[in-house]
């Protein structure tokens, strides 16, 4: 591990501010560069500075995991700076040898045994538990699958501290194979020009209620197990849900992640396709191995997302994770801009209770895939038949419950799609945009929306934003050549 010595410009926070306020650098090296005034959410209670005044003991740069834990660990909340440099694998020993399902495996789990042991025609034909199979798996292969769950866990999720400035060295700086999770009590954190890949979840728990619905339009679904062809197992439902995002900010507040790419990397999991026969096998079913690429919650606040690549995975961005979580309220504070999604499927972001800012954002995706017919049962044989390659776009902006998002010149290019994929319903009451862009046009994308899914929102967000940073918000004729020139890691 090496260390380095930048001198700062600025040796208190809001000179820092000051300083970024002026046109200035915080220093002459970006290391030291602090999130600019007024942007977005996260300037709204003062500086994010992450660890613009680190001493030279803490400024740090890295190329493995120990040497990355060994600097977080060193300097705690005192402000630090990390390069990363190269690749860092979280899924390695300290040796840099890679960790595998085989090295995390408690026994007796292995993949097929516990498909077989929990399928629907196995599972789903005990009694329902409120109309749903039951939720809580037991046995010993379960048991065995969340030790060898927690093994993994203990070895790739991170604990970023406050204070903290995590950069890449150059244009190559990755970080693989786990997950960087800023917890409660933690603020002020800058994330900066690395690209984040594949938190792969090598034991992912099959979920028989998740989704499942008594749906007559299928042949023999019904309440109670009579035969093969009769019973809750005839019915559609279930998933497989991975643990780990790439970013979890799970109550932490005053957070700018800046130039960053993220992505499934190599393992994406159009690879790992459904285990289990009809109805089982939506396309939404395959096994999935990899969560979310930035989830935000647990009262997470005051954070702003810019110049980032989302790219290749199905749900990139949950803000609020449950309904229920009405503490949420006052809290979930984000702004996005100039961020490229492409090939993406959902959740740019999808948010709960939150107030949501989105602007200057580049969606990129498809719609065809998702099925049509009469029913859900015809549209399930349609998705079969068509077997899309890409990650079927179901909606861009997802306005959940007492959600509250503002879009702004957006530009969304959904091939075979309608502006509901660009703005959808998700038990939201509330939508506003303006000046938005929706396959070359410009359009009144609540409006369309509205008529496209028959449920309407309203455009009283309650709210109007005001954090823009230095520059207002460019026009969405704007938007795509400066995003396809910026977004990313390497382009810092």
């Amino acid at each position: 591990m090496s260390k380095r010595t930048y001198l700062a410009t600025c040796l208190l926070p809001f000179m820092l501010f000051g300083c970024s306020s002026l046109g200035l650098q915080a220093t002459a090296d970006s290391a030291r560069e602090v999130l600019p005034e007024q942007d977005g959410w996260a300037a709204a209670e003062g500086p994010v500075t992450g660890g613009a005044l680190a001493l030279e003991e803490n400024v740090f740069t890295v190329s493995s995991r120990k040497a990355f834990v060994d600097a977080l660990s060193q300097a705690g909340d005192e402000p630090k700076i990390i390069q990363i440099k190269g690749t860092i694998n979280l899924s390695s020993d300290d040796d840099g040898q890679e960790l595998t399902e085989e090295d995390y495996r408690v026994a007796p789990y292995n993949f097929e045994d516990y498909k077989n042991a929990y399928s629907p025609a196995v599972w789903n034909i005990k009694p329902l538990i409120k109309g749903r199979p039951n939720r809580n798996l037991d046995g010993p292969l379960e048991e065995a699958r969340q030790a060898s769950a927690d093994a993994q866990k203990a070895q790739i999720v991170i604990h970023v501290p406050s204070n903290t400035t995590l950069i890449g060295l150059g244009d190559d700086a990755t970080i693989e194979k786990g997950m960087l999770l800023l917890g409660d009590n933690v603020e002020n954190v800058i994330i900066r020009n690395i690209a984040f890949e594949d938190a792969f979840d090598y034991f992912p728990a099959w979920d028989p209620g998740d989704s499942f619905k008594l749906d007559a339009s299928y042949p023999g679904c019904q309440d109670t197990y009579v035969d093969a062809s009769h019973g809750p197992q005839m019915c559609r439902g279930g998933r497989w849900n991975a643990e780990y995002d790439l970013i979890s900010i799970n109550g932490a507040k005053r957070i700018w992640i800046d130039h960053c790419t993220f992505s499934d990397g190599d393992r994406p999991d159009s690879m790992f396709p459904p285990v289990y026969p009809f109805p089982q096998n939506e396309i939404t079913q395959k096994v999935q191995h990899h969560d979310g690429l930035i989830d935000i919650t647990n009262q997470a606040d005051l954070i702003t997302i810019s110049n980032s690549y989302f790219h290749d995975h199905d749900k990139a961005m949950l803000i609020g994770n449950s309904d229920k979580k009405t503490a949420d309220t006052g809290h979930l504070r984000v702004t996005l801009h100039d961020n490229y999604f492409n090939n993406v499927g959902q959740r740019m972001p999808r948010v709960r209770y939150g107030q949501v800012h989105s602007y200057n954002n580049y969606f990129v995706g498809n719609a065809q895939g998702a099925g049509n017919g009469r029913n859900a049962y015809e549209a399930h044989l349609d998705s079969l038949a068509n077997k899309p390659q890409h990650n079927v776009l179901r909606q861009a902006l997802g306005a959940g419950k007492h959600s509250a998002i503002y879009s702004e010149a957006n530009v969304f290019e959904i091939a075979n799609g309608n502006a509901s994929h660009a703005a959808g319903n998700m038990k939201g009451d509330v939508f506003f945009d303006t000046g938005s862009m929706f396959n070359g046009e410009m359009i009144d994308l609540l409006d369309a929306a509205n008529a496209a899914s028959g449920k309407p929102m309203s455009p009283d967000v309650g709210w109007k934003p005001e954090l823009y940073g230095v520059n207002p918000a460019k026009p969405a004729s704007d938007v795509v050549e400066y995003v396809k020139a910026n977004a990313g890691a390497g382009k810092l």
